[in-house]
């Protein structure tokens, strides 16, 4: 009788190891952006605070307790492929400058050309606003055109790179935004430029 009931105890307690954990309810991860930035959460189930606030930190919820778990990239990837694929590309802000009086890129801002360029080749669908400046020399009228010559430059250069002209829109603020505020007539190279939006 006692060798039955030791089998029986024995019988019992694996059973217990084996049981299927409750299925998960709610799993949390910390992604790190595009550029690096890790964020944070703090998991709160009425009971507990968890904060992850490292690359992968996770924290699930099973049967109503929530704890942290180890993950890792390729499990995130697994659990949440098509979520991340799904994601859109977020906005990205380019500014290139000019030559005095002129529709020209600066070489420093010609050699910057590229990244615009390759930002808006990555993105499956695109739109791209492009927005000319100008700093205050000179008469406020030809600063407004030369401010629509310089996005329309920067347009006609996307174009012949093979981006669709459909996707450009551009537009021209002359002497208004100013990235360096200044007086009248004041040569500010930084004012000199277009804001190129990618989204």
């Amino acid at each position: 009788m006692r060798r039955g009931l030791i089998l029986l105890g024995a019988l019992l307690a694996l059973a217990a190891c084996q049981q299927t954990p409750a299925p998960r309810q709610a799993l949390f991860v910390v992604l790190p952006g595009d550029d690096g930035h890790i964020g944070a959460i703090t998991v709160n189930d009425g009971k507990r605070e968890i904060l992850l606030d490292r690359p992968y930190a996770a924290s699930e919820s099973r049967g109503g307790v929530t704890a942290p778990v180890q993950t890792s990239e390729v499990e995130v990837r697994q659990v949440f492929g098509a979520a991340l694929a799904a994601r859109p590309i977020l906005p990205v802000h380019f500014r290139l400058y000019f030559q005095t009086g002129s529709d020209r890129l600066t070489p420093e801002s010609d050699a910057a050309y590229r990244a615009v360029f390759d930002d808006i080749r990555r993105r499956p669908v695109y739109q791209v606003e492009v927005v000319g400046h100008t700093d205050t020399t000179g008469v406020a009228a030809r600063n407004q055109d030369l401010s629509q010559q310089r996005a329309a430059s920067m347009r006609d250069r996307l174009v012949r790179d093979g981006i669709a002209a459909g996707a450009i829109t551009t537009a021209g603020r002359g002497e208004l935004d100013q990235a360096v505020p200044t007086a009248r007539g004041v040569d500010e190279p930084r004012n000199r430029r277009v804001e190129v939006t990618v989204r």
